[in-house]
């Protein structure tokens, strides 16, 4: 995943850029594809593509759905075993990107993940993490294992373990105990395949997307293109955000 030289990169409004990744299944389907492996594959390459785009139009942080907890507990075994795979492999590749040490992109992966992957999953992973960990210029964020209730609900049950007496509000408190408090609010949320139900799902990073815009293109995530994204990224830029006022 290589990004611009700094002297190079286009400037975006776009700080943080969530992405929700709708549509693998259906897209193999509509392809006459019945191999998961060769399915999330396909969607991974995808995935490498639109970050490097992301980080060359000037975002800051980028914040990609892997997972939610329910897609590696209540799916069957051999796909969760090809996501591991696929997990594994990316990661590879993160940590062998020239660029992702050129430009200091720190790695930062939030979610159950820890408890509901293999062992040998969990190292690659971590890796990455440990491998970039002293980077601050940009930010990639994987979701994997990540539901937005669980992180309320644990945050709540950090609050109340601590019994801290302060004069913090409630929502600033809230966040201090959060999975991703320390991560810049959402700016934009796109997510494919899902324009005919345009929706957010589980509570997605709801501490941070309090004055978020959200994207729906007309897209399977496989065919979002990094001229889509481009497409995103304008409109984007051309909406006029009042932010209450």
């Amino acid at each position: 995943m290589s990004t611009a030289d700094s002297d190079t990169i286009l400037q975006s409004v776009v700080n943080h850029l969530a992405i929700i990744p709708d549509g693998n299944r259906r897209w193999a389907k509509s392809q006459g594809i019945f191999g998961t492996l060769k399915m999330y594959d396909q969607g991974a390459d995808r995935a490498a593509e639109v970050i490097r785009a992301a980080f060359e139009h000037g975002v800051t942080t980028v914040s990609f759905w892997g997972s939610s907890a329910a897609n590696l507990t209540k799916r069957n075994g051999k796909e969760v075993e090809v996501l591991e795979r696929i997990y594994s492999v990316f990661s590879q590749k993160l940590i062998n990107e020239e660029d992702v040490h050129k430009h200091e992109v720190r790695v930062e992966i939030i979610g159950k993940w820890k408890n509901l992957l293999g062992e040998a999953t969990i190292a690659n992973l971590q890796k990455v993490v440990d491998d970039t960990k002293q980077y601050n210029k940009r930010r990639l964020v994987l979701l994997i294992g990540y539901d937005g209730v669980d992180e309320r609900s644990a945050a709540v049950e950090s609050i109340l373990q601590t019994r801290e007496d302060t004069d913090i509000d409630g929502n600033t408190l809230l966040r201090q105990h959060s999975w991703t408090g320390h991560i810049p609010d959402v700016d934009l949320i796109i997510r494919t395949g899902a324009w005919e139900d345009p929706h957010n799902s589980v509570g997605f990073l709801s501490l941070l997307t309090d004055n978020t815009q959200y994207a729906f293109p007309q897209v399977l995530w496989p065919d979002f293109k990094v001229e889509k994204l481009q497409e995103v990224l304008d409109d984007f830029n051309e909406r006029e955000r009042r932010l209450g006022k």
